[in-house]
């Protein structure tokens, strides 16, 4: 190697020395990695009490965010607009910074070398609104990985993961709160529709009253539903924010509203106004979901929704008022009255689920129509109000009720009672209740079960026996008559044939008998004859005779126009019922079914 070479060498490696030296002087302690300590230990910074952070940006294509903790400890975007922030993703942010090891401690002189003096990003954290912030510059990168920080107050410099310039690095769409509205329902106490009607409402204890245009109790689940919706209502996309928003109303739909809402906790109000639906795009058209603009008021700022929330919030009265018709409690009722006509059904409740029924007969109720009643008429809600109800019962078939129910309710001292009066248009009947003047339209589906009364709520069990019971069994259709008697624990034809019968078979056809329900009750009708009903000329007729010497036959007649059977007990003879077609084939047992196969 030449004297010239060797020369060159040595000047390059006294270059790199003194490069290594001006950026990576020794460190002031030999401590490990995991040993460095972090910036929140050493400039005493713990997330939990850092009330604002502001980072400014170099690069101008950067805006300065500035976000603060509020007295609720919600994050907000105060700059460059005013926003919800993800407190989530504030707190990482905090995070990625306060949690970094100083990694090395350098002691210089120029700033400037190390882009220290026009920083690629300055980060601001306040622990006090009333007082200076700890301001850091983060420069240009080191080698391993990583980069010059400084805080401005100190004279020193240091060295921390080159991943802070990621870590801060951020828009505002990556902090903001996807949440269009940041509130908690629970602390709703006012919910104003200043569009498309202005409605009123206001929270009495737990529950809703409308205060305008009318007073009058609210859909308390009506409203909580809404407030529900608009607690979970995402940002499609943000359109607009900041100053540039109120020059723009009129192109979003937004200067006149559809909806306009607004809600108050005590503390805040809270507002959204609804423009325009947005326009699809030819690839969106088959596109199932819709998205409208709306304004945050409270905020300013123009996002896009899924346009659901037209269908939650385009409320009239109607929609909003509380249209349960009567308000009892039904786990307490003890005794009902159904008047219909001169016809009165009477049912106590003699235990949890058993209620004995008193009206044409006595009988236990069927435990399954008697919730239906019960919960049906507790549920029961109006179609519509009617305007016009003081002083007008007789127009309405109100004043002499064509049917009314009470019902007696444990601590109570009045029944609560509701009233049917005249059928009305669109398949629905005018109802009203004893302690309110307010006539209203309810579906006839549950008046209709009423109107049916016994029929309807009595047993629909037809038999009432245990499958040792019987003693003798008798059945007749077509060409078909045999008799079964019991013997011990055995069955035997005795008629046409006299031979052992198989017990299996004989039980089956019992168990039918014992598992025997009436599809519904006929109400009483002296003009159906027995020719209609064919139950002169049964086709098919069963006798069961008990231990108690009680004997019970069971006719079938003639098919029903809705498919089932006329039948009845014979002893019976005016308590006819409909049988299910489907039952039927299940009682036609054969003679030769119940005849005991020899075994060869």
């Amino acid at each position: 190697m030449s004297f010239r070479s060797t020369v060159i060498i040595i000047i390059l490696l006294a270059g790199i020395a003194g490069a290594y030296f001006l950026f990576f002087p020794n460190p002031t302690d030999n401590n490990t990695e995991d040993d460095k300590p972090r910036i929140l230990e050493t400039y005493d910074l713990p997330r939990k009490d850092i009330l604002k952070i502001r980072l400014s940006y170099a690069d101008k294509a950067y805006k300065t965010l500035t976000l603060e903790r509020n007295t609720d400890n919600i994050w907000q975007l105060t700059t460059p607009f005013i926003a919800y922030a993800e407190s989530d993703k504030v707190n990482e942010l905090i995070d990625d910074f306060v949690n970094k090891r100083i990694k090395q401690v350098l002691e210089v002189s120029e700033y400037d070398k190390y882009g220290l003096q026009n920083p690629s990003i300055k980060v601001e954290l306040w622990k006090d609104h009333d007082s200076s912030p700890k301001t850091f510059h983060i420069g240009k990168k080191g080698i391993n990985f990583s980069v010059y920080t400084k805080e401005i107050s100190e004279g020193h410099i240091f060295l921390i993961e080159s991943s802070a310039l990621d870590d801060m690095l951020k828009a505002p769409t990556d902090l903001r709160d996807k949440s269009v509205i940041k509130f908690e329902p629970d602390a709703i106490t006012e919910i104003e529709f200043q569009k498309p009607y202005r409605i009123v409402c206001q929270k009495d204890g737990l529950n809703w009253k409308i205060t305008h245009p009318i007073a009058m109790t609210a859909d308390s689940e009506e409203i909580n539903y809404i407030l529900s919706e608009l607690h979970a209502l995402q940002v499609s996309s943000y359109e607009m924010d900041g100053e540039d928003v109120k020059t723009a109303l009129n192109q979003y739909g937004l200067d006149t509203p559809k909806i306009k809402l607004t809600l108050k906790d005590g503390k805040r109000t809270y507002g959204l106004d609804i423009g325009n639906t947005v326009t699809a795009s030819k690839e969106q058209e088959n596109d199932e979901t819709q998205l409208v603009y709306v304004k945050s008021v409270h905020q300013g700022g123009i996002y896009t929704v899924h346009n659901d929330i037209v269908r939650v919030l385009k409320k009239s009265v109607f929609d909003l008022r509380d249209k349960r018709i009567l308000d009892f409690q039904r786990e307490d009722t003890t005794k009902f009255v159904i008047q219909h006509g001169k016809q009165k059904l009477i049912g106590i409740k003699l235990h949890e689920d058993i209620w004995e029924l008193d009206g044409s007969i006595k009988s236990i109720a069927d435990p399954q129509a008697i919730s239906d009643l019960l919960f049906g008429v507790d549920s029961l809600q109006a179609v519509s109000f009617v305007t016009d109800s003081s002083n007008q019962l007789a127009l309405y078939g109100l004043e002499s009720p064509i049917i009314q129910v009470a019902f007696s309710i444990r601590g109570e001292i009045k029944p609560a009672i509701l009233l049917i009066g005249n059928d009305a248009k669109d398949n629905t009947v005018y109802v009203k209740t004893n302690n309110s003047d307010q006539i209203t339209r309810v579906k006839r589906d549950l008046i209709d079960k009423i109107a049916q009364a016994e029929t309807w709520l009595r047993n629909k069990d037809i038999f009432n026996f245990n499958i040792d019971d019987p003693t003798r069994l008798t059945l007749k259709y077509g060409d078909v008559s045999f008799t079964c008697q019991r013997l011990g624990t055995n069955w035997r034809l005795t008629q046409p044939v006299q031979e052992n019968a198989n017990n299996t078979e004989v039980e089956t056809l019992l168990y039918e008998l014992i598992d025997l329900k009436a599809a519904e009750f006929v109400k009483q009708n002296h003009n159906l004859q027995d020719t209609t009903t064919g139950l002169n000329t049964p086709q098919l007729q069963l006798t069961v005779a008990l231990r108690t010497q009680k004997v019970l036959t069971l006719q079938i007649g003639n098919v029903e126009t809705s498919g089932h059977y006329y039948s009845r007990l014979k002893h019976q003879p005016d308590s006819l019922f409909l049988l299910d077609s489907k039952v039927i084939p299940k009682l036609k047992t054969k003679l030769e079914w119940l005849r005991k196969r020899e075994v060869e």
